[in-house]
């Protein structure tokens, strides 16, 4: 009994003390660890075969393990949650949390969240969230499923993308199996939810089904406005290459009646060659263009309508100035003027118009004298 009372008295007082409120300061001989290169344990339930456990190693990196001892890091400074991550000697710094993740040929200061994500080449400072992406270069940012990023300062958000351009950004989601969403255009932004970009961004043009835009808005494609208001103003025009610009015409329409409008004048022109022809066979009408007048006049078109061509005849008085015969479209676009160099009757020819309502105008010494509505059929 008094040997045993002693054995006690003496552990008793070999014990270590804790002291609950701190230290004054650390030293070499003032902390809890260990005092070699064994890393220090910290574990729960300690005598079961798999503990709950965190651990600082001898790096001075630290663990919270799911699975203990499945995970290796060699850098100083970093934590690690979860299991089987492996953070190499140059991985200070950094946060990994999940499963397999692979900082093994990694930099410093990089975060990293969920499973299967390599940071490579040495590559830092970026962050990879999610499943399977790779982080090759330094200051990059991918959360999804598949990303790859290959040059500094590119992003990705999705599924299955790659991102090789500097300072490149894609967004979106290629079609699986390998077949990825890539921009490999440096300072844009991409968007796509297939191999085939749907839009790109880049020095303030906007590319839709295109990655080379040429105009602030260029788009490849058939573009809809629906439910639009009603007013008045200057029209669009669309010249040879698909750009669109603002006619010198002014129009006032009910906005989507634009078929509607066209189909009503093109019935009313007919309805009058219909009534003309008509009133030439009944009293054998001779149409007789001469005139002693000393005013300018300018005649209906014939055939009208017209296919192919048509001719415009015409009546110009000796002393008139410089004349012409000017055509638009229903737009308001001027399609051909025609120079008239006749004096008295005279005739021009029309080709080449393409199926449509169209109004001619003659002009006199820059006046202008009459005009006269014309429809050409393809």
């Amino acid at each position: 009994m008094i040997a045993a009372a002693m054995i006690f008295s003496t552990a008793a007082v070999n014990a270590q003390l804790w002291d609950v409120n701190g230290n004054g300061g650390i030293n070499n001989s003032n902390y809890v660890g260990t005092i070699d290169s064994t890393p220090l344990y910290l574990r729960v339930d300690g005598n079961s075969s798999n503990p709950g456990q965190a651990l600082l190693n001898e790096s001075g990196s630290f663990f919270v393990e799911s699975s203990n001892n499945t995970n290796i890091a060699k850098a100083k400074g970093s934590i690690i949650a979860g299991l089987g991550n492996v953070l190499g000697s140059n991985a200070n710094s950094s946060m990994v949390s999940g499963w397999q993740n692979d900082l093994s040929d990694a930099g410093g200061a990089n975060i990293v969240a969920g499973q299967g994500n390599r940071i490579i080449n040495q590559a830092g400072k970026s962050v990879a969230l999610g499943w399977v992406n790779t982080i090759m270069d330094a200051n990059q940012f991918a959360i999804g499923v598949g990303v790859e990023l290959k040059s500094p300062y590119s992003a990705g958000l999705g599924i299955d993308l790659i991102a090789t351009g500097n300072r490149s950004f894609v967004f979106g989601s290629g079609t699986g199996g390998g077949s990825k969403l890539t921009n490999n255009i440096s300072n844009s932004i991409m968007f796509g939810v297939s191999t085939t970009p749907t839009m790109l961004i880049k020095d303030q043009q906007v590319g839709i089904r295109t990655i080379t835009p040429t105009a602030n808005f260029h788009t490849v494609g058939t573009v809809r406005l629906q439910n639009l208001p009603n007013g008045s103003g200057r029209a669009l025009v669309v010249d040879a290459n698909g750009n669109v610009m603002v006619a010198s015409s002014t129009i006032t329409k009910m906005a989507g009646g634009e078929e509607a409008g066209l189909q009503d004048q093109i019935d009313v022109l007919k309805n009058e060659i219909r009534e003309l022809k008509e009133l030439l066979k009944q009293n054998k009408v001779s149409v007789d263009l001469s005139s002693g007048s000393n005013e300018a006049k300018l005649y209906q078109n014939a055939p009208n309508p017209a296919r192919g061509e048509t001719s415009i005849r015409y009546y110009l008085p000796k002393e008139s100035g410089d004349a012409s015969v000017s055509v638009y479209n229903i737009s308001g676009q001027l399609v051909k003027t025609i120079a008239l160099k006749e004096k008295g009757n005279g005739s021009i020819s029309i080709t080449g118009l393409q199926g449509g309502a169209y109004v001619y105008q003659m002009t006199v010494g820059g006046k202008n004298i009459d005009s006269k509505k014309m429809l050409v059929q393809d």
